[in-house]
């Protein structure tokens, strides 16, 4: 092995120490344990949590937790749902599954927040290693490979999809590496096989997957065609028929379920979509948004994220074009660039052209989002630059210098400072390039390398700061502070079910909670028909039919909230407190607290606000006036208040929080509202401020 492998081994593994040491992961979980369960004192040790990445906080994490809760078996026992964790997402589950999970092998056997810092660890390791292999296959010094194998890691949809996707991203590689290395087309097969199920089983997403799937096709055509022979095609074809029927069977109970589901099962995608905006952002990585990751097109920053690197432009304006002829008179160099160019534009036309869903089918593509395949033609992208510029070779010179330098001023002044002041960040490039060419003038056998790690450098600062580094630790070894066990005595005196709003998705059973809050990637239509048998079949399956966030709230009936979002009655599950009507209230009340209108109803108000109680949440009372008086019952719930602090010493805690729904006659609601909080315990009376444009009912004159 040379001294530049062992150098990198000893860096990979004093990294590694240093990473899963301190149990350090890419996890926004800090969120919700500050927002949802009133955590304020963990924080990411750098970086921030980000509330965008709820793919991965409030469902992977937590799921991961809750299969650990389980002791790794399959069947979530732990849940109201009882539901089945051989699903999408990867998990720990301790089947034969786990075979091909190798990330996973340290759960069971250290503390689980170990292992998921070496999983992580592990999937970045894959990403960087992986790619730098790729790299080096079409031309790449090592050097430039591992630059721009980083490069490749630093760009908007690796960063903004990194928590959750990363596994997907960063596996691929490892699946077509065999068919490069010198080995025995058998062992080329078992380790194809291998990979290509640890790829499908650790994360199952078939937009991201069907597309990288396509871009191995096409390096495999361009750089190794004789696997393409008859007999060895044949052999080939197997090794993957039998790695999908792996993870086919492995999956079969999920995959069935949702087959017949309104979403994803009923989910085809036709071409187009993918606008110029994003393309743009091919060549100029952060025109759509600002430094602190503020989309400026309306889209959130995760479905902005593309695969744009300023190494693109800069090899376009280095190109030594003199050359050209040397890549059209050599047979071989032709054919792989063209190749690897055709497989680019079919990808391209897919992404931009409104092209019927039954033209996919051939490739699978009715089954991917145009804008999911971000990647894997960024991916295509990235090795067509870098053939180009193996084969033409680059040419430094402070006109071009100059060129490109305009270049990306005047797309920075045309495209992004029209959406806003202060916003340079494009800008930054300039440095690391300008600096990078004095270097290299004089050394033209690294000026590819320059290029790559100016690009890199920017990458870095633009998209490194995305994703936090958070300890595993309190994410698996999280001691109870007093918003868990208010909710643990809640769940006890409901028959050891929680209903409680606002707990997301499936953070609650992460915690250990049997809780109607939950992520049901499979319907449980069989629960739904038992509770909800008085809603039409038609109503009930178009609501519940579907992968789903499940929300308890105060409301008239189960509603669909969103495509992946279900909401439904507390009163369904529990017997909810009322607020007392009152139809008069004495003058001189002190003023402490206040609410907001949170949902209108063609039959109901839900208001959610926070009150100056200060004797415990059981004593928490409300008295509420309209007019029109309201003569239905008025449900009262609490909610923790992530604004308010949670330090039981405070007079006012984040456990202050509440909502309410008054119902009223359709088309009528009140036109004056007034909110007193109660304290049982003391017999004091606080008035609520009212929202502005909602009335305060006024007090009765003796």
């Amino acid at each position: 092995m040379s001294s530049w492998r062992w150098a990198c081994l000893g860096l990979w593994l004093v990294a590694a120490l240093v990473y899963i040491g301190n149990t350090w992961s890419p996890s926004s979980y800090a969120f919700t344990l500050k927002t949802h369960y009133g955590y304020q004192d963990i924080e990411p040790t750098l970086g921030k949590a980000r509330s965008i990445r709820a793919d991965e906080w409030a469902v992977v994490t937590p799921l991961t937790q809750a299969t650990v809760r389980n002791h790794f078996e399959r069947y979530n026992k732990t849940s109201l749902y009882q539901e089945d964790l051989r699903i999408n997402y990867g998990l720990p589950i301790a089947d034969w599954g786990m075979a091909f999970k190798p990330t996973m092998w340290l759960y069971g056997l250290v503390n689980p927040a170990y292992a998921y810092s070496f999983h992580w660890f592990a999937i970045f390791a894959l990403f960087i290693t992986g790619y730098a292999f790729l790299f080096r296959q079409f031309g790449a010094s090592n050097t430039t490979a591992m630059l721009l194998s980083f490069g490749l890691y630093f760009t908007g949809f690796s960063q903004f999809w990194w928590n959750e996707k990363g596994p997907i991203i960063a596996i691929f590689p490892w699946v077509i590496m065999p068919f490069w290395l010198n080995l025995r087309l058998h062992w080329q097969l078992i380790w194809f096989y291998y990979a290509a199920v640890f790829w499908l089983l650790t994360n199952f997403y078939p937009p991201v997957q069907i597309s990288l799937a396509f871009v191995g096709l096409v390096l495999l055509v361009a750089g190794k065609p004789r696997l393409f022979q008859p007999r060895t095609l044949v052999w080939v074809a197997l090794a993957a028929a039998l790695a999908a029927g792996t993870a086919g069977l492995y999956l079969y109970d999920y995959l069935s379920a949702t087959s017949a589901t309104i979403y994803p099962g009923s989910r085809h995608s036709m071409g187009g979509g993918v606008s110029d905006r994003f393309m743009l952002s091919w060549i100029f990585p952060s025109v759509n948004f600002s430094w602190v990751y503020n989309s400026l097109i309306g889209l959130n920053m995760s479905e902005i994220g593309t695969v744009g690197m300023y190494y693109y432009v800069a090899v376009l304006f280095f190109l030594d074009y003199r050359n050209i002829g040397l890549l059209w008179r050599d047979t071989s160099k032709r054919r792989m660039f063209l190749v690897l160019l055709a497989g680019f534009m079919v990808q391209f036309v897919w992404m931009v052209l409104p092209i019927p869903s039954v033209f996919g089918k051939v490739l699978l593509w009715d089954h991917v989002e145009p804008a999911r395949m971000q990647y894997a033609s960024g991916v295509l992208l990235t090795i067509i630059v870098l053939y180009a510029a193996n084969v033409l070779g680059l040419a430094l010179s402070l006109g071009r210098l100059l060129a490109l330098s305009a270049f990306v001023v005047a797309g920075w002044w045309i495209f992004k400072h029209p959406l806003g002041p202060k916003r340079a960040e494009d800008l930054f490039f300039l440095f690391p390039l300008i600096v990078l060419y004095l270097l290299a003038r004089k050394r033209k056998v690294q000026s590819h390398e320059a290029l790559a790690l100016a690009s890199l450098v920017f990458g870095a600062v633009l998209f490194g700061r995305f994703n936090p580094l958070q300890s595993a630790w309190p994410i698996f070894n999280l001691q109870p502070n007093a918003v868990v066990k208010y909710l643990q005595e809640q769940e006890k005196k409901n028959d050891g079910v929680l209903v409680f709003p606002h707990l997301h998705a499936a953070t609650a059973n992460g915690l250990g909670f049997r809780s109607l809050s939950h992520t049901n990637a499979v319907p449980p239509m069989a629960f739904w028909d038992q509770h909800f048998a008085d809603i039409p079949a038609q109503e009930r399956n178009l609501i519940f039919n579907r992968y789903a966030h499940v929300s308890p709230d105060l409301m008239p009936g189960p509603r669909l909230q969103q495509t992946d979002g279900v909401q439904v009655p507390m009163d369904r599950f529990l017997k909810v407190a009322h607020a007392d009507v009152v139809t008069r209230f004495p003058e001189g009340l002190p003023q402490e607290g206040g609410f907001d209108l949170n949902k209108q109803y063609p039959n109901a108000l839900v208001l959610h606000g926070w009150a100056g109680w200060t004797s415990d949440p059981d004593a928490h009372g409300l008295e509420i006036m309209t007019r029109p008086p309201t003569e239905d019952v008025v449900e009262l719930t609490p909610m923790v208040r992530s604004d308010l602090p949670l330090n039981t010493q405070q007079r006012i805690s984040a456990l202050n929080g509440f909502k309410v729904m008054i119902p009223h006659a359709d088309a009528s609601p009140p036109h004056c509202i007034t909110l007193i909080s109660l304290d049982k315990r003391t017999g004091e009376r606080k008035l609520l401020n009212n929202p502005a444009g909602l009335p305060m009912c006024q007090p009765e004159t003796p």
